[in-house]
């Protein structure tokens, strides 16, 4: 801790215990090794009190967040409280503090969760560290990444700051039964329903194929951001509609550049192999999982295997039949695959929906992206003004959309693992320039 930090309890104020227990679902249980960060920076004061107030008001829609893991089967609503801690640091500008941009000092301004002590029920899922600059404030807070994805993650942040400000908000649904069981087939049925599906057996010759990246490090190493502005998107838009005939979302517009640039970098032969992998936010387009569910609800939709050298339009073409399917509220397919991922966790299957190895390979084969920008990112206020920066969690996403200050515009994107090798030297304009 910093000189002079102060550490409390904070606890869930009037809320009727809805449950005993917080139940984990598999995709929450697939996520206890890790946490997600996030690190808000405002160039004005922040009510420290004022916060705690609204914090312990919020954790009675979110009562599991200040409980403990007593069980493996999840939460118990416990209500021993959250660690909030208060840093000063009247010698540090935040000019000096966003310089900070690598991992190690972007934690310094959170309180970390250790997972081996969550799951020992002595620690809580939650944390938040509010320090106090010379002439602003930084607000980092971390999750257990069983408890929140992305979405929720943000959305509870939100949802606090609407507290702080007496405004109302959409109510959050912690009803983990709602999310599809597996059903009762068998292994072999499995195993040939995620082969048809294109899913990727693994095994741990392959898995020796990581050691050079997780050895060296960079597996976990993030890269600078890079510029992509509003108007590129839309020109790019409106060159594809023209181009190909389709109207492509934002989001298939920028997967199809940062692949068809990474290929560029790749330097691949132009008939290798390659996909585009996009986390798929299944809230709506599951029938069963409402918008403001909480937990995990995730899902990866990978490309069918196109030539390194296919273009633009090409690229925007496959990306955007590969999802078409999943994007119906709700989807059909989306539920197909989601119960087909239930199962192969249920039987312990080694199979993945796309090459998790091409995806750390010298030269990877697979973009992966995970994209923020439609998130409750800019918009956090508890009562003293908008963040003027919001650094991207820490979760190892290949490559990261993520908004930028809503006075610049457009996108920011982030690399992770491999691809920061190439890109390191690249100026921050090398996706946004034709």
């Amino acid at each position: 801790m910093v000189k002079g930090e102060a550490l409390e309890l904070i606890k869930a104020k009037e809320y009727e215990v809805p449950f005993k227990v917080w139940e984990f679902t598999p995709l929450d249980r697939a996520c206890l090794k890790m946490v997600i960060r996030g690190t808000w920076f405002f160039n004005t004061p922040l009510d420290a009190q004022q916060i705690k107030d609204a914090l312990a008001k919020t954790l009675s829609y979110y009562p599991h967040l200040a409980g403990r893991m007593k069980t493996k089967a999840g939460i118990t609503l416990t209500n021993n409280g959250v660690p909030f801690s208060i840093a000063g640091e009247p010698d540090l500008t935040l000019e000096d503090a966003l310089k900070r941009d690598d991992l190690s000092n972007i934690n310094h301004f959170s309180l970390a969760i250790k997972t081996a002590r969550l799951q020992k029920g002595l620690d809580a899922p939650l944390s938040v560290k509010i320090t106090e600059l010379n002439n602003g404030s930084v607000l980092g807070v971390q999750c257990s990444h069983a408890l929140m994805d992305g979405d929720s993650f943000y959305t509870f942040v939100y949802n606090w700051g609407q507290i702080c400000r007496g405004e109302s908000f959409e109510k959050p649904v912690l009803n983990q039964s709602l999310l599809p069981a597996a059903n009762d087939a068998d292994a072999d049925e499995v195993k040939t329903a995620a082969a048809l599906a294109g899913w990727k057996q693994l095994s741990i010759f392959s898995a020796l194929k990581l050691l050079p990246a997780v050895v060296s490090g960079v597996i976990w190493k993030r890269s600078r951001p890079f510029n992509i502005s509003t108007a590129t998107i839309d020109r790019l838009k409106e060159q594809l509609a023209e181009a190909t005939g389709i109207s492509c979302s934002s989001n298939v517009v920028l997967s199809a550049l940062i692949a068809r640039r990474c290929m560029d970098l790749y330097q691949h032969r132009a008939n290798t192999r390659c996909s585009v992998v996009t986390v798929i936010n299944t809230r709506r387009r599951l029938a069963c999982i409402p918008a403001n569910y909480v937990g995990n609800s995730s899902l990866s939709i990978a490309t069918p295997p196109f030539p390194a050298e296919a273009d633009l339009g090409e690229l925007a073409v496959i990306i955007n039949q590969a999802l078409e399917p999943v994007r119906k509220t709700p989807s059909p397919e989306l539920e197909k695959l989601m119960q087909l991922n239930l199962n192969a966790m249920k039987h312990k299957l080694p199979f993945a929906p796309f090459d998790v190895f091409g995806m750390h390979a010298k030269k990877p084969t697979v973009v992966y992206v995970n994209n923020f920008s439609k998130l409750h990112i800019y918009d956090i206020d508890f009562g003293s003004g908008l963040p003027v920066k919001v650094i991207p969690h820490n979760l190892n996403d290949q490559v990261i959309i993520w908004p930028a200050h809503p006075a610049v515009g457009g996108v920011e994107v982030y690399f992770s693992g491999i691809p920061i090798r190439y890109v390191s030297l690249l100026q921050e304009d090398y996706f946004d320039h034709q």
